[in-house]
């Protein structure tokens, strides 16, 4: 799901572990301002006619960055980004919930729910039998990097990390396909969407495409970046759907933790009650209860305006914060098993959620 560092990320800024709350922040404050100079651009004439949101422009910045200049002139960002990473960005999924109320759901009728469960357990289960059986990799190395195309992106590699029990690198490698195939997702949709409703003529309703989107692409940052460049039709069917999968996380986790298997009995007792309420995605949780908030008329009309407002900054605070950690060179070198059965599920989702989409319009 929501985009989340590898755990070797993490301790590149283990260091922000041990700083005081404002040490913390204060970093944050050179995003913040990048992330505001990115809604503004968006807003602009000029750039807006392109469909570049303020969540792309802020995600292109921020890798821009990451792969032109030193890592120890980023270095001092690390506390910063971490936050946006892991706090703001669940605030902001949450905060969407502001966009939508129970009817929108509705609106999308059996599609919005089928597809997505749909695409995900198909997902699961061809990613680990293709993964086992033609690339060679582990069963626990297959379902991990299945889980991070399958359910919710980089959050859902390192939940299935801790019940099937892989090590860190591993769980790095799992991650780096995720960002990897995610972005490429990220950026192609919106062209992709173009050339069907274009060139092809087919008849593809914003709607539909953004159940497409939420049901294949992997985070849900890519998910509404991708939306938001199509229109805000697509964002909000597509959000839906994705946070269809991402409430499934925790039922997925609970069933690989008492599925038994080989290894389970290698190890020395199970993932406990504890370890998996960890697991679980509660800004998702946090999103329903705000979309109930909204649908109920409890938020004053006069609020909506500054509350979205605050939301897309924190949304780009937090895709500038994932571009600023992404480097082409260590996503190649993650391995190239991983990565083929990462590009192979890529292909998968798109075809597959297609045919799926298209079956049932």
């Amino acid at each position: 799901m929501s985009t989340v560092s590898a755990p070797n990320s993490a301790q590149a800024v283990s260091p922000a572990a041990v700083l005081s709350w404002h040490q913390r922040l204060l970093p944050l404050l050179p995003l913040g301002g990048v992330a505001w100079i990115a809604m503004v651009l968006a807003n602009h004439p000029a750039i807006s006619r392109y469909g570049l949101s303020a969540l792309t422009l802020a995600m292109c910045a921020g890798m821009v960055a990451a792969n032109t200049m030193p890592k120890h002139w980023l270095q001092p960002l690390a506390p910063g980004m971490q936050i946006a990473r892991h706090y703001l960005l669940r605030l902001g999924v949450a905060l969407y919930g502001l966009r939508l109320t129970f009817a929108s759901i509705a609106a999308l009728g059996l599609p919005g729910i089928v597809v997505p469960l749909a695409m995900l357990l198909a997902t699961l289960l061809f990613g680990t039998l293709i993964g086992t059986k033609v690339f060679g990799l582990s069963r626990r190395e297959a379902i991990l990097v299945s889980s991070g195309s399958a359910i919710c992106g980089a959050a859902a590699a390192i939940a299935v990390a801790s019940v099937v029990r892989t090590d860190d690198k591993q769980t790095a490698v799992a991650v780096a396909t995720v960002v990897l195939f995610g972005t490429v997702g990220m950026l192609l949709y919106p062209y992709l969407f173009d050339l069907v409703t274009g060139p092809w003529h087919w008849n593809v309703s914003e709607r539909m495409f953004g159940i497409f989107t939420g049901a294949t692409l992997h985070e849900v940052a890519q998910v509404i970046a991708a939306g938001k460049m199509i229109g805000d039709t697509t964002a909000d069917a597509a959000v839906v759907a994705k946070m269809v999968r991402v409430l499934a996380l925790g039922p997925v986790l609970l069933v690989m933790a008492l599925w038994p298997n080989k290894d389970a009995k290698a190890q020395a007792g199970g993932p406990s009650l504890r370890g998996l309420l960890k697991s679980v995605p509660w800004f998702a949780v946090g999103f329903v209860a705000v979309m109930a908030v909204n649908s109920v008329g409890a938020v004053p009309q006069e609020w909506k305006g500054g509350l979205i407002a605050l939301d897309n900054w924190l949304l780009a605070c937090a895709m500038l914060a994932i571009g600023l950690h992404t480097r082409i060179g260590d996503l190649l070198r993650a391995g190239r098993k991983p990565l083929a059965l990462a590009g192979v599920l890529f292909i998968f989702l798109m075809v597959a959620g297609a045919s799926l989409c298209y079956v049932m319009a």
